[in-house]
């Protein structure tokens, strides 16, 4: 199958691919995504929308981790906070998934606060990505 390889020309593909994986079931709006692929298989990906000059919210997915997501989560980190000049990340995340926030956590998102009954069945974690945290965590 090859070595897993980023890839930052895709947006539509990976923003159907990471739609489909955390259940986006309405339009991205204006979006910009990247992944990681093995061959022509999606192996992770990204999507960042709803754009304000200061922040954006980022939705991420997971197929099958790979040495290829540390660089993956530097470019994410480039993207957002040097290209961009963001001063933060959001994730929102279902309470009911602690897999998921475990994970955002080891990326280096921080709980802001908890949003009660702010997704079906469950609370809505605001995780975020601060420019200072990003910098110590991945060094960008």
């Amino acid at each position: 199958m090859g070595d897993h390889y980023l890839v930052f020309d895709q947006k539509e593909l990976i923003g159907a691919w990471v739609a489909d994986k955390v259940k986006q079931t309405g339009s991205w709006g204006d979006f910009y995504a990247m992944g990681t692929m093995q061959g022509d298989q999606i192996t992770a990906g990204v999507v960042f929308n709803n754009f304000n000059g200061a922040n954006c919210t980022v939705h991420i997915a997971v197929e099958k981790p790979s040495k290829a997501m540390r660089k993956l989560f530097i470019a994410v980190c480039d993207y957002a906070f040097i290209q961009c000049k963001l001063k933060r990340l959001t994730g929102m995340v279902p309470t009911n998934e602690p897999d998921v926030i475990k994970f955002d956590k080891h990326l280096g998102f921080r709980e802001e606060f908890v949003m009660k009954d702010g997704a079906i069945g469950a609370d809505m974690m605001i995780l975020v990505l601060s420019r200072e945290d990003a910098k110590q965590r991945w060094g960008v």
